[in-house]
């Protein structure tokens, strides 16, 4: 694969998880209001409690379809990560630039505590790349460690 298009792998890894980051912030926002929402419902009248338990529910569902839209984002830069670490493989480099967007991905994994779905097919992916890294010994280290944290962080070990 030519370095442009390893170049725009990598980019659109880190855009799809700034995108994700962006995502989570504005979740974090929605749950807060939820909070607010419950604190003011101890305070109000009964009319006003009805009023509250449907901006509740309009924020939940808004909520839902948030962490659909960064579990997407999550999942399309898995899948660019997983295609530069790929053509790693094949071309036998020993410096990892994949660890590096792969290692940022877990991070953000980590954060948000285990409420991403990964797709079939990123899983089948990333579990097909540490079996052809099992037996690299110490020259793709970098790599395989990468690949076996984002395995931990999406509960698949």
């Amino acid at each position: 694969m030519n370095s442009g298009v390893l170049k725009l792998l990598y980019t659109n890894a880190f855009n799809d998880i700034e995108a994700a980051r962006n995502c989570q912030v504005t979740i974090s926002q929605k749950e807060m209001e939820i909070q607010m929402i419950n604190i003011n419902s101890n305070y109000s009248s009964y009319d006003s409690i009805y009023v509250s338990k449907l901006k509740k529910q309009s924020l939940e569902q808004e909520i839902a379809n948030i962490k659909n839209i960064r579990n997407n984002h999550i999942n399309s830069a898995i899948g660019y990560a997983l295609t530069i670490a790929d053509n790693e493989i094949q071309e036998n480099n020993s410096f990892s630039i994949a660890a590096i967007v792969i290692g940022s991905i877990t991070s953000f994994i980590s954060s948000v505590k285990g409420s991403c779905n990964i797709s079939i097919i990123n899983r089948t992916n990333l579990s097909l790349l540490s079996s052809k890294l099992l037996l690299s010994g110490i020259h793709m280290l970098q790599l395989r460690t990468a690949l076996q944290n984002l395995k931990l962080a999406c509960d698949m070990l």
